[in-house]
């Protein structure tokens, strides 16, 4: 055979491998080949930093006996410290709004958990949450199926 045919077909040999394996090489990522093995990153609107954490309280209606019994004190003590009657029904209206108060506040309890997240895109989300379980402020998350989860 002629130098030059065997030439020619080398070329071709060598160009139609080039051109076979290119859209391989092309398809591939610039930092290199991906396997199924390999994590693939979550989009960053799904995952970030959980920047604090606040309860949800709540404040129950009185049952009356702290109204009473502030009530009780407040007019004694109006009635033996100012004397009266008007000091002692002052101070009944003043000692039953106090121990009211005293009550509700007492019973204050947390409904739920509000947890603000700094997402990787830069957006800051609220989440409602129940419980907090092992979520603290600092840790990593990532949203799924509108939960947080830790990461």
């Amino acid at each position: 055979m002629n130098d030059s045919i065997k030439r020619a077909g080398w070329t071709a040999a060598v160009a139609a491998l080039l051109f076979m394996g290119a859209p391989a090489v092309l398809a591939q990522p610039a930092d290199g080949p991906r396997t199924e093995a390999m994590p693939r990153a979550a989009p960053s609107a799904l995952v970030g930093r959980i920047v604090s954490i606040d309860p949800i309280r709540t404040r129950p209606k009185g049952s009356g006996v702290g109204a009473v019994a502030g009530g009780v004190v407040g007019g004694v003590i109006g009635n033996k410290v100012f004397g009266g009657t008007a000091a002692t029904v002052i101070g009944a209206a003043g000692g039953a709004v106090a121990g009211n108060n005293l009550e509700r506040n007492h019973k204050e309890g947390v409904a739920g958990y509000r947890v603000n997240v700094r997402l990787d895109n830069g957006h800051n989300r609220t989440f409602t949450e129940s419980q907090v379980g092992r979520l603290r402020v600092g840790d990593r998350v990532r949203v799924r199926n509108g939960r947080l989860q830790r990461i």
